[in-house]
């Protein structure tokens, strides 16, 4: 220990990395023959496990089918009450949000305007304007067309 305390934080750093080098490199160079020991087993070890997986794949018990008819009520039960619980949430939802309003396109409510104004006939303060010039049109209309003499060239 006396000998740790006089190391400088770097030597005591590099001693510390080679004490777990070697140490892991002991263990990794195990590692091959433990694994080959610990799969030797006798045959009947092996035997074992074959019959058991057989019976295991023979009965109508132990298999995934039956677990899954054991299930399929459960499945179905929770799966209603979660459709049910979804429908309630959007029913709930779609009663305090208010319905989507259109947005407003400032363009086409000038063109609407323009159209109305259009097809409008005018403010009524100008209805007496209106009908002067109606009667200047038809009095325009009604008179004969003047015929202007052409000049005559005399020279």
């Amino acid at each position: 220990m006396e000998i740790i305390r006089h190391l400088s934080n770097e030597e005591l750093t590099d001693f510390t990395l080679e004490s777990n080098q070697r140490t892991l490199r002991s263990t990794l160079e195990a590692l091959p023959d433990w694994a080959q020991a610990s799969t030797e087993r006798p045959e009947e070890f092996w035997q074992k496990q074959r019959s058991m997986i057989w019976s295991r794949i023979s009965s109508p018990e132990s298999g995934s089918s039956t677990r899954l008819v054991r299930r399929l009520p459960v499945l179905a039960w929770s799966t209603v009450a979660a459709l049910v619980l979804l429908a309630g949430l959007m029913l709930d939802r779609a009663s305090v949000v208010p319905p989507h309003q259109a947005q407003v396109d400032p363009d086409h409510e000038l063109l609407v305007a323009v159209e109305r104004a259009v097809h409008n006939d005018g403010p009524a303060a100008l209805d007496p304007a209106a009908l002067l010039a109606e009667e200047m049109v038809q009095d325009i209309a009604a008179r004969p067309p003047i015929r202007k003499k052409e000049p005559t060239h005399e020279n």
